[in-house]
Parts: structure tokens; C-alpha cells; sequence
């Protein structure tokens, strides 16, 4: 049913014209506790949740068979917590030319990150680091700060943002209603 690239991690969701992949960046070395999912447009990838920094070097393999990193045009976050939006400071410095799609709550704590990390720093204290790897600003020219209700349009590909307050006061779904899917984050009591 779904299409295995068990190398690199992935794991085709959706099999349509442009497909969706599910890349498992295998946290603490461990499958299913963190993945990211990975668009394919005619405009290049779109991540949705990319994950923390720790894994970013397994989400770079995974890429690889879809164009690698430098295929990534676009990176759209559910929420800013840590294990799902850790590495976009290294992803934006690493790709200058990305756009970061956020709540505007979030988009603060993304170009500085400093109440972020202390507020995590409280939590993991001296497994912080090992836990989520480093936390990086994004430059505000890459955040785009997205409206509840906008329709991201990225080639042939929409999305609609959809806020969601509870797990998170900047938690957003994103629905892809051609495709009938939404991707939650942790809106879903997950």
C-alpha cells in the first residue's frame, strides 16, 4: 500500500500527482517518535514540522532521494515546540532563500528564540542540548507570518492555515483540501 524508501526513511503517504512523504528523523535513534512531512510541488518540497536540530542530519538523508535539502523551498510549522520546529534556525541559515510559514505568536519566538530556550532549559536542564540539539534565530526575512484562514498557495499545491489554540496558543492545522488531508501537529490530542 504505501512505498518504502526504509533507507532513507521515507514512506509514501499519499500517492497522487504530487506526492505526500512521511520522513521518520528517528529521535534519539528510536523510529515513530518524530517525523516530518514532506510535500513535493512543481516549485520544489515543502516540510511541514521539520523536527529538532538533533535530527536534522537524518532528515537530510531522508531527503535525498527527493532532491536533498536544497529542494526545500517552503518549511510550515503546526506550533513551535521544540520536537517539531527545533531546526528551522539551522534550516534558514543553512537555506537563505526558504520561507518559514508560522502563527505570527510563534514567528516572535522564532526570530528570537531566547524565552524559548529558556523555558525549555528549565524543563530538560543539561539534557537540553543533547535532547534537541542547537536552537538558532530565523531571520524575520524568512518568516511568514500566516493568518488563520489563509490559503498558502506553493506551485500547484494549497494549504489552508487553520488555527487551533490548546496544545499550543499558536497551534495552526494545515488542510490540504484537494488531497482531503490536514496535518494536525498535535492538535489532535496525539
Amino acid at each position: 500500500m504505501f512505498e518504502k524508501r526504509q533507507r532513507f526513511g521515507l514512506v509514501k503517504l499519499l500517492d497522487l500527482e504530487l506526492p505526500t512523504w512521511q520522513a521518520d528523523v528517528r529521535f534519539r535513534g528510536r523510529s515513530r517518535l518524530i517525523a516530518c512531512a514532506v510535500l513535493e510541488t512543481d516549485a520544489g518540497l515543502i516540510l511541514i514540522d521539520p523536527g529538532p536540530t538533533s535530527t536534522l542530519k537524518t532528515l537530510e538523508s531522508a531527503l535525498t532521494p527527493l532532491g536533498g535539502l536544497q529542494a526545500v523551498n517552503d518549511v510550515v510549522l503546526t506550533h513551535i515546540h521544540l520536537d517539531h520546529a527545533g531546526c528551522v534556525g539551522q534550516l534558514a541559515a543553512n537555506l537563505p532563500e526558504v520561507s518559514i510559514h508560522v502563527h505570527p505568536i510563534g514567528a516572535r519566538h522564532l526570530i528570537n528564540p531566547e524565552r524559548l530556550i529558556r523555558s525549555a532549559t528549565r524543563i530538560y536542564k543539561e539534557r537540553m542540548e543533547t535532547l534537541w540539539g542547537a536552537i538558532l534565530p530565523v531571520p524575520a526575512s524568512q518568516i511568514c507570518a500566516i493568518a488563520d484562514g489563509t490559503l498558502l498557495q506553493i506551485g500547484r499545491r494549497a494549504l489552508r492555515a487553520c488555527y487551533t489554540p490548546g496544545h499550543a496558543s499558536h497551534h495552526i492545522a494545515w488542510f490540504d483540501d484537494a488531497a482531503g488531508v490536514v496535518f494536525a501537529g498535535d492538535a489532535a490530542g496525539m
